[in-house]
């Protein structure tokens, strides 16, 4: 058996999916347009698809996406959607990449380790305890059976997360307490939709005075240098202050799961 050949540890975290369907907006652009082996490496020029792949693979995408110096061959997933793949040259069998962007927006992502002899895997999608199919069939190359389930700390860790969306980020804020503590430290990442650029920060958390152990938050501080970002949680706005000054202000949107990307059907 594979399983005999060679350790196999899969590390799977799974975010869950945005409340509702995603809609395509007008400047979406039709993952059909990357189905073929000549077309498949543009898709990392598409930064709608790059800050999605950032958001779901926090501080691994830069190891994630490393691996995408040759392309093979592009397919569509039986649900309509895109699996694509890349491997650094001379290197198919030791440092690859690959990940399937769903229609409705489910992203599914992994990529072998050499260092820790390791095939990682993340999603956005929710409830799954199964490797999405496409990616299970590309993990078979380097020897490896993927496993199921998610182990408790992963559970634990998925309900200290929210998720907040604005027309020009997506932001996610962690807490960083024990449960019931009177702990109000939190980290937020945030990609900026227009580039995919990603900012980690560490803040507090301001909760209202209701005499309990645990109140609703009202605020959500963080501060880099001369900038703070300051999301209201009763007004779901987030403010970004530079020097005192307020440069950007736009409301958005609670979620207990992370955004999606707009997409077009394949053709």
């Amino acid at each position: 058996m594979m399983r005999l050949l060679r350790r196999m540890i899969f590390l799977i975290v799974v975010s869950g999916t945005i409340i509702g369907s995603a809609r395509a907006s007008e400047n979406s652009q039709p993952l059909s347009q990357y189905d073929s082996l000549a077309k498949i490496s543009a898709i990392f020029n598409n930064q709608e698809v790059v800050s999605s792949l950032k958001f779901v693979l926090g501080k691994d995408y830069n190891e994630f996406s490393q691996n995408f110096d040759v392309f093979g061959e592009p397919h569509k997933t039986k649900e309509g959607g895109l699996f694509a793949e890349g491997w650094l040259k001379d290197l198919y069998l030791e440092q690859a990449s690959a990940f399937v962007i769903q229609p409705d927006g489910k992203i599914y992502a992994a990529w072998f380790s050499p260092e820790s002899n390791e095939v990682h895997y993340v999603s956005n999608a929710p409830g799954r305890n199964t490797i999405q199919e496409d990616i299970a069939g590309w993990a078979q190359r380097f020897d490896k059976v993927p496993s199921s389930g998610v182990n408790a700390e992963q559970k634990e860790n998925s309900k200290k997360e929210r998720f907040f969306e604005t027309s020009q980020f997506r932001i996610k804020i962690t807490s960083l307490c024990a449960a019931d503590s009177g702990c109000n430290d939190v980290s937020y990442e945030g990609v900026r939709k227009s580039d995919g650029a990603v900012a980690r920060l560490k803040g507090k958390a301001m909760k209202s005075d209701c005499g309990k152990s645990s109140c609703p938050i009202l605020t959500y501080t963080f501060r880099n240098h001369d900038t703070s970002y300051i999301i209201n949680n009763v007004i779901d706005n987030l403010s970004v202050i530079v020097n005192g000054k307020v440069v950007l202000s736009e409301t958005g949107r609670w979620s207990n799961v992370p955004g999606y990307i707009s997409v077009r059907l394949l053709n």
